[in-house]
Order: structure tokens, then C-alpha cells, then sequence
């Protein structure tokens, strides 16, 4: 098991955007601490946001490290209008 973050660039320039990337990152990962990030989101899908939800349930579930950064003003709208706080993955009492 290594200890270095693994960091994946989220690149999601619409709501239509292929997950895959992500999927296999996050199952490539499974035993190490993940950054996401979001520099390239322009609309946080409701399918990308239940598995980053998921899997940052997973990995603190396990000790492990888990952040997303980066998150843009169109990301914060995305989650806004998802129901969450536009800083839920940067508060660690809400994350």
C-alpha cells in the first residue's frame, strides 16, 4: 500500500460528460489517499457528485485520505443546487 496521494483531474466541461475516467481512478486507488481535482469542472453532474459522495464515505470509512480541490464557481452553483453547502468537500465537519 503506498502512502502518496493519488490525484486525478476531474475534467467535466458539461453535464453530459463521460465518468469513466474517474470511475477507474477511484478503483485503481482503492487502498490510498485521493485528491480530486476540480479545476477543469464547469457543472457537477448529479452522477459525478454521488460518486464523489460515496467514495469520500469509503475512504474516511477506512482511514484513508480523501479531498476535492479546486472547486469552481460553476461547481459551488452545481452543488448549490444539489441540496448541499457550495463548500462541502473544503469543511471538514460537513465532509
Amino acid at each position: 500500500m503506498s502512502t502518496d496521494t493519488q490525484k486525478h483531474n476531474l475534467d467535466l466541461p458539461n453535464a453530459f460528460a463521460n465518468l469513466d475516467p474517474l470511475i477507474a481512478f477511484l478503483n485503481a486507488s482503492r487502498e490510498q489517499a485521493v485528491e480530486v481535482d476540480c479545476s477543469k469542472v464547469a457543472v457537477m453532474p448529479s452522477r459525478c457528485l454521488q460518486l464523489l459522495l460515496g467514495a469520500e464515505q469509503q475512504w474516511r470509512s477506512e482511514g484513508l485520505g480523501f479531498s476535492v480541490t479546486n472547486i469552481t464557481e460553476g461547481c459551488r452553483k452545481s452543488l448549490t443546487l444539489l441540496g448541499l453547502e457550495p463548500n462541502r468537500f473544503e469543511d471538514e465537519e460537513t465532509a
